[in-house]
C-alpha cells in the first residue's frame, strides 16, 4: 500500500467541546489521500472517546492513547507513527478550510518543496501576514525566512511567526535530521521546531491562501502565570542559538546573533508582563525581585545596551528605558500602576 500524501497529527488534551468541529473539517476535505493520527494525551474528559468514535467511522484515522506528557511528547508520538510524505500539524480547537489539502497538494506537485507555509485566520484577520510568495531556495531561505523568524532587526519590528500549524513539512526532512519537539520546553517548542526544520530545508514555498482557522484560547499557557517562564525563555534561546550556529555560515550566524538580541529583550519584557498581568497572588516584593532577576540577566543587559528600536508608544518607551537602565524598582512600580489602572 502506498503512503498517503499527508499525515495529519493532532495532540489532544481535554478538547471535547471543540474536537468534533476540528475533525469534521478534516474528514470533509476535498482532497482525501491522508491519514489522521489522534494522540490523546491523557485527557480526563470525553476526548479519548471522541477519538475512538471517529477512528471507528473512518479507516484513515488512528487513535493513540497515552499518559499525559505534554504537547511536545504527543506531537513526537505522531511523527514516529506517521507514514505520509508530508507532516501537517493541527491543534484540536482549530479548524480547516475544506480545500486546504487540495491547495497544498497542488503546490507539492508544482514545487516539490520541503516546507510549505500558508496563512491562517485569527478572529477573522490574517495572522502574521507576510509579503513572501512562491518558492524560496538556498540563501533566500536564510535571508527571507530563517533570520526574520529568529528575531526582528529592531526591537518592536516585524518578525516571522513559527507555529507548526501554518506549515506542511516533508516527512523525510524531519525524520532524517532527527527533528523533534523539545521535551524540555513547555513554551516556544513549536518555534524551535519550525526554525530547525527550515534550517534543513532545501526549498520553501509560501502560499497566499488562508487555509487554517486559529482559535484564541484564553486558558492557554501563554495567558497564565508561569513561575519558570523566564527560565524557559532562556532555555529556548540557548537551544535556538545551538541550532542555527550548526547550520548557518559565519556571516549569517553574525546576523542571527544580532537579531536574537532583540528577542532577548522582547522575551524579558514579556516575562515581566507575565509577573504582573497574569492571575497570581505574589507580593510586590516578590515581583520586584523577579523583575530585577530578569532585567539584570547578562544576556539582556548586553542586548539592551545598544538596542535599536522602532517607534514605540509611551508605555513601550518607559518599559524599554527601564530595561536599558536596569531600573527594576521603577519598572515594578510602573507595572503595578498599570495593573491598578486596568482594574479600575
Amino acid at each position: 500500500m502506498s503512503s498517503p500524501v499527508f499525515s495529519i497529527i493532532l495532540p489532544i488534551y481535554n478538547m471535547e467541546e471543540l474536537l468534533p468541529r476540528c475533525l469534521d473539517s478534516i474528514i470533509g476535505q476535498t482532497f482525501a489521500d491522508f491519514e489522521v493520527i489522534l494522540v490523546n494525551d491523557g485527557s480526563v474528559d470525553s476526548s479519548g472517546q471522541i477519538c475512538d468514535e471517529y477512528a471507528k467511522s473512518d479507516s484513515r484515522i488512528k487513535a493513540v492513547h497515552k499518559k499525559n506528557a505534554g504537547v511536545s511528547e504527543a506531537r513526537n508520538s505522531g511523527i514516529e507513527l506517521a507514514t505520509g510524505l508530508y507532516l501537517s500539524f493541527v491543534d484540536p480547537d482549530d479548524w480547516l478550510e475544506k480545500n486546504m489539502y487540495e491547495v497544498l497538494v497542488a503546490v507539492i506537485d508544482q514545487s516539490h518543496a520541503d516546507v510549505i507555509r500558508f496563512n491562517a485566520f485569527r478572529n477573522d484577520q490574517i495572522l502574521n501576514q507576510t509579503n513572501l510568495k512562491g518558492n524560496y531556495r538556498g540563501d533566500d531561505i536564510t535571508k527571507n525566512i530563517v533570520l526574520p523568524m529568529i528575531g526582528a532587526e529592531k526591537y518592536g519590528g516585524p518578525f516571522l511567526m513559527g507555529v507548526p500549524w501554518t506549515y506542511a513539512f516533508r516527512r523525510e526532512v524531519i525524520t532524517e535530521n532527527g527533528i523533534f519537539f523539545s521535551r524540555e520546553l513547555r513554551r516556544c517548542e513549536d518555534r524551535l521546531f519550525c526554525i530547525t526544520a527550515l534550517l534543513h530545508a532545501q526549498s520553501v514555498f509560501f502560499v497566499d491562501d488562508v487555509l487554517y482557522h486559529y482559535t484564541v484560547n484564553s486558558g492557554s499557557l501563554s495567558n497564565k502565570y508561569d513561575p519558570i517562564r523566564w527560565e524557559q525563555e532562556l532555555l529556548f534561546l540557548d537551544k535556538l542559538k545551538n541550532e542555527y550556529r550548526k547550520k548557518l555560515n559565519p556571516d549569517d550566524t553574525e546576523k542571527a546573533d544580532r537579531r536574537i538580541k532583540t528577542d532577548y529583550v522582547l522575551r524579558a519584557i514579556i516575562s515581566v508582563d507575565n509577573v504582573f498581568f497574569s492571575k497570581n497572588n505574589n507580593s510586590f516584593a516578590f515581583r520586584y525581585r523577579r523583575v530585577k532577576q530578569i532585567i539584570t540577566n547578562n544576556y539582556v543587559r548586553n542586548a539592551a545596551a545598544k538596542l535599536e528600536a522602532e517607534p514605540l508608544g509611551t508605555k513601550g518607551k518607559i518599559v524599554l528605558w527601564c530595561v536599558k537602565k536596569r531600573h527594576a524598582l521603577l519598572l515594578s512600580l510602573f507595572q503595578t500602576a498599570l495593573l491598578i489602572k486596568n482594574r479600575i
